[in-house]
């Protein structure tokens, strides 16, 4: 594989369509992650009940190729599970993938691409909050008026041929349905230096239903201080109650997230040659009230055990230490709770823990294991996800 790749870009490189500076990344990942052991408790009404599983295989692939024209991206998944307990099948899916197209240095145009601030990371759960986004799913123009400086003005929409809600982008302001849509436009800014990072955007201008402000600071060395540690933090408010990811905890059934009109986000990452301990946190401002009555519940007498939505504050942490050459241990804790509900008892506690290790075979293979626990109340399930990694 790593020899036809190789092949291809050099051909591409012999001629005339060839770009200076191609570079390009590849991983092919075989893994297992789904949970063996699912408790469900009786909740009083006698039902206990735990159930067994047998983890569904996974092939996953990655490439990205750079160059000084065109950056493209792609990454699969075909998965070989059980649905029913004794009929087994394959599936795919397109995970993510993007086209960036730079006809001159200062511009670019981009698909299905997303721009992120460095300062809405979530490094322990390995993903950017939307707010910090300055592209889209869609179509993004950027410009780089000064190397400092991206401007980014996009606009959302699916490509995968759904004409669902929100999946096409209406320029004449109404759904086939007849219902009042307006034109989704969203502009940001990601400002870049040397101390610092900073960004601004502003998704669903048009739309006070929709629209979403995100402002995100990064600080690499803390500003110059002290170069192991980086800092992020940042506040998105939405005129439309949204939500900050359903898994920040999963395993098997035991999985929930947040939502939010005013999120507080923040993360810290410190790391030396042999250690690491990185940090993350969000709290909802307004509590849980918020999603409550959105949903047009009375906060008095609904029960937010019934919506994953209730909590309002996340907190995740992970160390990582190098046990012997190439083998790398890692602990992750992760806390859900419901800290301002006003209705009846408030959502239950949710915790998660995981100890996994990594081991580099060379430069190009790693293998690894974890064991991973989610508990809510008197619920929990237990997941060990193994993998092999192929990576250039």
């Amino acid at each position: 594989m790593k020899k036809i790749i190789a092949g291809l870009v050099a051909i591409a490189a012999a001629t005339g369509f060839a770009f200076a500076d191609i570079n390009l990344s590849f991983y092919n990942k075989l893994y297992e992650e789904d949970a063996l052991v699912d408790h469900y408790d009786d909740d009083g009404t006698g039902d206990s009940d735990t159930k067994t599983n047998v983890p569904g295989l996974k092939e996953r692939m990655y490439a990205e190729v750079t160059s000084g024209k065109v950056d493209a991206m792609v990454k699969a998944t075909v998965a070989l599970d059980d649905h029913d307990d004794k009929h087994f099948g394959l599936q795919g899916e397109l995970n993510d993938w993007y086209i960036e197209f730079r006809p001159f240095s200062i511009l670019a145009f981009g698909m299905h691409t997303g721009i992120f601030s460095d300062g809405s990371l979530l490094p322990v759960y390995d993903d950017n909050l939307y707010a910090g986004n300055i592209g889209s799913e869609g179509f993004t123009v950027s410009i780089t008026p000064i190397e400092a400086l991206r401007i980014g003005v996009t606009t959302p929409f699916s490509f995968d041929g759904d004409y669902s809600n929100g999946a096409v982008n209406y320029l004449n302001g109404n759904e086939d349905d007849g219902e009042d849509e307006n034109f989704n436009i969203g502009v940001g800014a990601i400002f870049t230096h040397d101390l610092f990072e900073a960004t601004l955007s502003i998704q669903d201008i048009l739309d006070s239903d929709e629209r979403q402000i995100g402002a995100y600071l990064l600080a690499p060395g803390l500003f110059g201080v002290y170069e192991p540690l980086t800092v992020g933090a940042g506040f998105a408010h939405a005129w439309g109650y949204k939500g900050a990811f359903s898994d920040l905890i999963s395993v098997g059934h035991v999985e929930a997230g947040l939502g939010y009109e005013n999120l507080l986000s923040a993360w810290a990452a410190i790391e030396f040659e042999k250690f690491s301990l990185t940090a993350e946190v969000l709290y909802n401002l307004g509590g849980d009230d918020e999603w409550v009555k959105a949903m047009g519940y009375n906060p008095l007498t609904y029960d937010s055990e019934d919506g994953f939505f209730g909590y309002d504050f996340y907190t995740g942490a992970s160390i990582s230490f190098g046990l012997v050459e190439n083998l790398t241990a890692t602990v992750t804790g992760k806390v859900l709770l419901d800290t301002t509900s006003s209705s009846k008892g408030g959502a239950e506690t949710m915790l998660f823990g995981e100890f996994a290790v990594d081991y580099d075979i060379n430069d190009n293979n790693t293998i690894g294991a974890a064991f991973d626990l989610g508990t809510c109340d008197k619920d929990w399930a237990i997941a060990v996800p193994v993998y092999w990694k192929y990576h250039f």
